[in-house]
């Protein structure tokens, strides 16, 4: 910790502006934020420089930085089979962001906590100051991480249980939880967090894909006796970073060998700009699992997992070039339809039952439409 009591007025600042942005509406919370120092969490981050600076408290930008209402990236990794960039692991999200959830979990005294992906500890450290220590556990796949929280926590005061497990396994040893709250994004919402949580207790999952990051959503969900999940969800444009698949390989995209030697070409009543329209951009990612994009100044190209592929210019009339096994933007085409035929519905028109079998996208109630599967791919 600093030497002075400086961090609080920063604490203070950083709550007051959340509060005029209407974000810290329980008093509870806003309390919980003025008391846990944000900055013993991240004693080192990178800046927004090009290339990034690693800043440390000897710089003069730190302590407002720590408090500001800004994401913090703490680590960063080469991929081993991209030699030469790092990508960001693992950074201290934007306490609007981290707020907002919490607000959204509704937690009261007396529940057990579990969070999917630890970082910095910072996440696990406002919830400890609510309930106390020995109600959050906090997980993360990547044991470097998992040590240093522990060590800040127990710095700044708070004890939970920490520790290094794969995110989508939950984690059985403390189960079973009255809410599950995951720091990090999934595809889909992983089948041990619903058998690990009460009947009656709420996940908060971010779902987004990795290729296509905008076009997630916050699912909230209620666990039933059945041993389903159900509830809506909540926009949000950006989240956080995906799960990785092991310690060394960053949550990125999956990049997918497209072969280009026969080029398809024709016109479209729809754009690359549909792919970053709310709502739409949901559906178009349901109709295209595994969907990656590749936005350039005048047009987008996606691909898909079995190798399809197709580049649109950005407004209609739009110039589609495809190629591979199947023309992947006659699916867009089809999600832009059903979205215009249903009155332009924004993502919080929609929610997310989770069954052992399948996850099913709905639109408006659980037992009314569902979003259609996808026609057979045409070629």
């Amino acid at each position: 910790m600093t030497n002075s009591d400086d961090w609080k007025a920063h604490a203070a600042a950083l709550i007051d502006q959340l509060a005029e942005q209407g974000i810290a509406t329980d008093p509870a919370w806003r309390q919980v934020v003025a008391t846990v120092p944000r900055h013993v969490f991240v004693p080192t981050f990178y800046s927004d420089d090009d290339p990034p600076q690693l800043l440390t408290a000897d710089d003069r930008r730190w302590l407002d930085l720590a408090y500001s209402d800004d994401t913090l990236v703490t680590q960063r990794k080469e991929h081993p089979d991209q030699p030469g960039f790092a990508w960001s692991t693992s950074s201290s999200t934007r306490p609007s962001l981290m707020l907002r959830m919490l607000h959204i979990l509704n937690v009261h005294d007396g529940m057990n906590v579990l969070e999917i992906g630890t970082g910095t500890g910072y996440n696990a450290a406002l919830l400890s100051e609510r309930l106390g220590s020995a109600r959050v556990t906090t997980v993360d796949i990547d044991p470097e991480l998992t040590d240093a929280a522990r060590v800040r926590l127990a710095q700044a005061g708070y004890t939970p249980t920490v520790a290094p497990h794969d995110g989508p396994q939950g984690y059985p040893p403390r189960a079973p939880y009255d809410r599950i709250i995951a720091t990090v994004a999934t595809e889909q919402v992983p089948r041990p967090w619903v058998e690990q949580t009460h009947p009656g207790g709420l996940i908060l999952a971010d779902i987004r894909p990795r290729g296509m990051t905008w076009a997630g959503a916050l699912a909230r969900l209620t666990v039933a006796d059945d041993g389903t999940a159900s509830g809506p969800l909540i926009s949000c444009t950006w989240g956080f970073m995906s799960t990785r698949p092991d310690v060394a390989r960053p949550g990125t995209p999956d990049m997918v060998p497209i072969d280009a030697t026969t080029v398809h070409t024709r016109t479209s009543e729809i754009g690359s700009d549909a792919l970053r329209t709310p709502g739409l951009s949901l559906l178009i990612w349901q109709r295209l699992p595994g969907i990656n994009a590749f936005p350039g100044p005048d047009s987008t190209q996606i691909t898909t997992p079995d190798g399809s592929w197709a580049k649109a210019t950005k407004t209609a009339p739009a110039k589609i070039e495809h190629g591979g096994p199947a023309d992947i933007w006659t699916q867009v085409e089809q999600a832009h339809k059903w979205w215009t035929d249903h009155g332009h519905p924004d993502v919080e028109s929609f929610g997310l039952t989770v069954s052992p079998n399948e996850q099913r996208l709905w639109y408006q109630a659980p037992d009314a439409e569902s979003w259609p599967a996808p026609d057979s791919p045409t070629t």
